[in-house]
């Protein structure tokens, strides 16, 4: 009973202080996002914009669930990109919409958390490289033709497969309780090494780095 409550008291350290470098990594995350965002509010109040659309982006990268400087940095550049088409800086337009695609797709982990901005970056990023390329061609159908073809190669997915990205998780959790059952089953207070008590620990983490293998391999 005793050896049962060890177990549990230990299991219980560790998950705390699990919590407590997640939790300390993403409150770093959020400083620095607000830091970016700050940085390019400044820019932005100066009419400097191309510092601004950068900053703006590396907030809405620093991503974390329900940080507020996420959505703020996706209005910024949004904004930008929107106002620059206005003001006739289609280049200023195009560095913003791909401000939006970059901090998506380098944001994302098993799923895209900003898909509908996603979205909405390519078709403008496809409309804009189809005005730049047919400047001045009176011909509608080749322009939409072409902005077809650019939607289509934003679209392309290349990111590494949801599934084997949710394993290599799996595996690095895997491994990690399999050392923490080593420490805390396999060796005795001594030092020495139970083989037996070891056991487990040693097949979990084979387990774990069985499958961060195969995920990195196939991702």
């Amino acid at each position: 009973m005793n050896a049962t409550l060890r177990w549990l008291q230990r299991l219980a350290q560790l998950a705390f202080f699990v919590v407590l470098i997640a939790a300390a990594l993403s409150a770093r995350v959020i400083l620095d996002g607000r830091a970016e965002l700050a940085a390019s509010d400044a820019a932005f109040d100066q009419g400097n914009l191309r510092p601004a659309l950068e900053h703006a982006r590396r907030s809405a990268t620093l991503y974390a669930p329900g940080a507020p400087h996420v959505d703020r940095a996706y209005e910024r550049l949004i904004a930008i990109a929107l106002g620059a088409e206005a003001a006739g800086q289609p280049k200023t337009a195009f560095l913003a919409w791909q401000g939006v695609r970059s901090a998506a797709l380098e944001s994302r982990h098993v799923w895209i958390s900003h898909s509908s901005e996603l979205e909405r970056a390519n078709q403008n990023l496809s409309r804009l490289e189809a005005l730049a390329r047919g400047a001045g061609d009176a011909d509608q159908s080749k322009q939409g033709k072409v902005e077809q073809q650019a939607l289509s190669r934003l679209n392309e997915d290349s990111a590494p497969d949801p599934g084997w990205i949710a394993l290599l998780g799996a595996g690095f959790l895997l491994a990690l309780l399999g050392l923490a059952l080593f420490a805390f089953r396999g060796l005795e207070r001594s030092g020495k090494v139970s083989v037996r008590r070891a056991q487990l620990g040693v097949v979990v983490f084979a387990i774990g780095a069985a499958c961060w293998t195969v995920a990195a391999y196939k991702a």
